[in-house]
């Protein structure tokens, strides 16, 4: 019982602390909540805490193995998708003499979506690792390959007037009662009965249309956007608030100046370390390790800047292809970090650690890439023009741990970032980004030396975008299979998906 009441008490620790860095990644623990500080790790001791070879006592560990993962929020891949689906020509070059109800819907997509992009301020992340450890004894070596990545979007909400090409204007609401006129419409059930009448109430207030022509043009788009997948809230709203406002108020800032893009950004790393652990023995009060890492690190930033709309050539881009060109436009360079760790044993049954990694902030160089800029001259979006790309530092992060071995067949984990970790994915604000501070916690179960099965969970304390995460997995002989998936799931290419999963697979020696 005295046991059990003090490990609930570590379990429930925290201490924040400002910090900035990229995600920690947790290699051999995913299936215990992603908890390994206070751990011992054998083989990936360099990576989790040096201070746990102090404690290493077999003669030689090895670990390789390779894990992938990916986490997404709403906003981002299914509206991608939407725009990929709507023919932009046609909005952005509003044609009155051709132009019928699927050219209005179309354009109060377009709009939709860009303004819903903007909002939600969706997401897509990346991550992978290919973890090589050995130990001997004290001594961990060995060479850890990295990969983070995220999407996030920068929408154009104010360049989306579409240009009448027939008058050579700009295009009027009445100019979108033109497109729809000469069929009867009745509502389709998209639209709220209230929702249409105050539709038709703004129609009527920015234009010279009738009741009854103000109503139909309200009627016509609720019809065409019934099957389009977007809710009739969030289209109510950019229509409200966004399209018929615009159209009432006209101006210069037209479709085809807009420059809705996804940014990419990415680094790829590579780590060399070298770690000692040495123990200091205090009897009856435990034992204590302390360690150090030093580490080679060979870092690759990648970043771009891809159109969404108004692409050269007139193509369409999905979710997909984004996913694909990550990885284009690369700059690599080398530089070294330096962690330091410390790992308290008691009774042999308790372990607490604490770890802190890349204490001397190594940075890594970032790419010239393109902007998007609108060309007066030849009146499109010139893709050529370059600007400098934002370096990526590897800043430092904490993280405590505590571990317990209550029964000979059963281990309990729990790890709590102490750190505000950024990661590579632009956040809301200029400048800033998105932020992991995980805590998880886990246990094994390990009836005989060569079966252990696992279980978990951890959390994003820094967003609410993605809920809880499970994980789970097992050890059979030296196969170690692992895997987590977010109980919130998020749509792309159509399908609903867990918002974050992972999945690590391995193979373990010890002699």
């Amino acid at each position: 019982m005295r046991r059990a009441k003090i490990a609930a008490a570590l379990l429930c620790l925290s201490l924040p602390v400002a910090a900035q860095a990229t995600e920690f990644q947790t290699p051999g623990a995913v299936g215990m909540g992603g908890a390994g500080v206070a751990r011992n790790n054998g083989a990936l001791t360099a990576y989790w805490n040096p201070a746990g070879g102090a404690f290493n006592e077999t003669p030689f560990a090895m670990y390789a193995g390779a894990g992938v993962g990916a986490r997404g929020s709403n906003g981002l891949a299914e509206n991608i998708d939407k725009l990929a689906d709507i023919n932009f020509d046609n909005v952005k070059n509003f044609n009155s003499a051709t132009a019928d109800a699927a050219t209005v819907g179309d354009m109060v997509k377009t709009i939709t979506v860009l303004d819903d992009i903007g909002k939600r301020n969706g997401n897509i992340a990346l991550n992978g690792q290919v973890p090589i450890g050995f130990a001997i004894k004290h001594v961990s070596f060995g060479v850890y390959g990295n990969f983070e990545g995220a999407i996030t979007p920068k929408a154009d909400i104010v360049n989306i007037l579409p240009e009448n090409v027939t008058t050579t204007a700009t295009t009027t609401v009445a100019d979108l009662y033109n497109a729809v006129a000469g069929q009867t419409y009745v509502p389709s059930g998209y639209f709220s009965a209230d929702q249409l009448s105050n539709l038709a109430a703004q129609f009527k207030s920015a234009s010279t249309l009738t009741d009854t022509q103000a109503q139909q043009l309200a009627y016509a788009i609720d019809n065409q956007l019934k099957d389009s997948g977007i809710s009739a809230g969030t289209t109510y709203d950019s229509l409200t608030k966004t399209l018929i406002p615009t159209l009432s108020s006209g101006g210069t800032n037209t479709f085809n100046k807009n420059t809705t893009s996804a940014m990419t950004k990415a680094i790829m790393y590579y780590e060399v370390p070298l770690s000692y652990g040495h123990p200091f023995d205090f009897g009856k009060f435990g034992k204590l390790g302390i360690g150090a890492t030093a580490k080679i690190i060979s870092g690759t930033v990648y970043q771009n800047q891809v159109l969404l709309v108004n692409r050269p050539g007139g193509d369409d881009i999905s979710s997909g292809d984004l996913v694909d060109d990550i990885t284009k436009n690369s700059k690599s360079s080398v530089n070294f970090g330096i962690d330091l760790g410390a790992l308290y044993k008691y009774d042999n049954w308790l372990s607490v650690g604490l770890v802190a990694k890349n204490l001397n902030s190594p940075s890594f160089s970032a790419p010239d890439y393109n902007v998007p800029v609108y060309d007066a001259v030849s009146n499109t979006i010139d893709t050529t023009t370059k600007t400098a790309g934002k370096d990526v530092r590897l800043n430092p992060q904490v993280r405590f741990g505590v571990a317990m071995e209550p029964y000979s067949w059963l281990t309990l984990a729990s790890d709590l970032d102490l750190t505000n970790n950024e990661t590579v994915a632009l956040g809301t604000v200029v400048g800033s980004s998105i932020r992991s501070r995980n805590l998880g916690a886990g246990l094994e179960v390990h009836p005989y030396s060569w079966l252990r099965i696992r279980g978990g969970a951890y959390k994003n304390l820094a967003t609410s975008d993605v809920g809880m995460v499970l994980t789970g997995g097992f050890t059979l002989f030296v196969l170690d299979v692992d895997g987590a998936f977010a109980t919130d799931t998020f749509k792309i290419g159509g399908s609903d998906i867990p918002q974050e999963a992972k999945v690590q697979v391995a193979l373990s020696f010890t002699f």
